[in-house]
């Protein structure tokens, strides 16, 4: 499992400033000593405060609180041991646009040009190789991924997930949520991938998690896998370029997934 520590390699001095300025000492004086905890739990104990106060409704301010916490603050991720993975699903991260004809707000080409998979992509396809190497598995993977896997390590039995055309012959941009309903359909049902150790970019991974799992997917991490933290700064998708706006849209991914699920429970579909 990622490391604390290993998380925040490279986070800039003002933000561990800022963390040492929250230890729980801090953040327990802050509340009035009201007792002991992590420090994600002192801090979602002060948020329910501070939403009580602005809402004056603490019983939303604790469900507002609960996600902003697990959306915000709670990027690890569950882990299995490698030996008992029967399958691989691979999500990309980002991709190299040669010419620069991208759709902005997608990062796709529409058959303008032909991407590159990318230097995070070939990490991610190098993580799928040493699972590989350790033991049998089917492997289904985002196609920047699957290209990396058949052209570098010369791997054939790898299904290859690409976007599809909508009636207007434009691509449909794949999204988290596209990739894993992919390897379900591929595979006949979730039950047939088995256990499936999800491949993904450090940052990434806990939303695959997540979305494989409202899939049907048995999933989580092979615990023995280092995975990706590296940024390209040359992607086509503005959002893969640097951690601190990556993070902002996996946030933000995550909370339109509870938002959704809320929206589920009352009956409603979610609004476009």
């Amino acid at each position: 499992m990622t490391t604390r520590r290993a998380l925040l390699v490279g986070a800039p001095t003002g933000l561990l400033a800022a963390q040492a300025a929250f230890a729980p000492s801090a953040l327990g004086a802050a509340l009035g000593g009201t007792g002991a905890g992590s420090d994600i739990e002192i801090l979602e104990r002060l948020m329910v405060k501070t939403l009580d106060s602005e809402l004056g409704d603490q019983a939303v301010a604790r469900q507002l609180a609960g996600h902003l916490a697990e959306a915000g603050f709670r990027w690890e991720y569950p882990t299995f041991p490698l030996r008992e993975a029967d399958s691989v699903v691979a999500y990309s991260f980002g991709y190299r646009s040669p010419t620069g004809r991208v759709d902005p707000n997608t990062g796709l080409s529409d058959g303008a040009e032909t991407p590159e998979p990318g230097p995070v992509n070939a990490l991610l396809a190098d993580a799928v190789h040493a699972i590989a190497r350790a033991r049998a598995v089917r492997i289904y993977a985002q196609w920047e991924i699957a290209q990396v896997l058949t052209q570098k390590h010369g791997m054939k039995d790898v299904v290859s997930i690409h976007p599809t055309k909508g009636p207007d012959g434009k691509t449909i941009y794949l999204s988290t949520d596209g990739v894993a309903k992919a390897a379900v359909a591929h595979a006949g049902s979730a039950q047939a991938l088995g256990k499936v150790a999800v491949v993904g970019h450090r940052d990434h991974v806990k939303r695959c998690v997540i979305v494989s799992r409202d899939n049907g997917m048995s999933a989580a991490v092979a615990r023995e896998l280092p995975l990706p933290v590296q940024y390209d700064p040359q992607s086509a998708q503005p959002w893969t370029r640097r951690r601190d706006a990556y993070l902002l849209t996996d946030l933000v991914a995550q909370l339109s997934i509870t938002r959704n699920r809320v929206i589920a429970e009352l009956g409603g579909d979610h609004p476009a």
